[in-house]
């Protein structure tokens, strides 16, 4: 689900600060693990996320979450699902 197609028509990359001391965030990249990510969108169009933000493996999230966000936080919302 990505909000904020009104500012940014697509992420091609996400920043973060360079380590936890200054809240980034290190992510596994190379086993295609998926994440849910919160952060917010400069005004320069980068998106950003640290470690005040949400952010979860998707796989560890539970059956009830993964259906809300896939269905339910989506009604009434003019976000896309992917």
């Amino acid at each position: 689900m990505f909000k904020g197609f009104e500012k940014l028509k697509d992420v091609q990359y996400v920043y973060t600060p360079f380590d936890s001391s200054l809240c980034g965030v290190k992510l596994e990249a190379n086993n295609k693990k998926q994440y849910l990510l919160t952060g917010q969108i400069l005004s320069d169009g980068k998106v950003l996320i640290h470690l005040c933000n949400y952010i979860e493996p998707w796989d560890d999230l539970s059956l009830s979450q993964k259906k809300s966000l896939n269905q339910r936080y989506q009604m009434g919302c003019g976000c896309k699902v992917s």
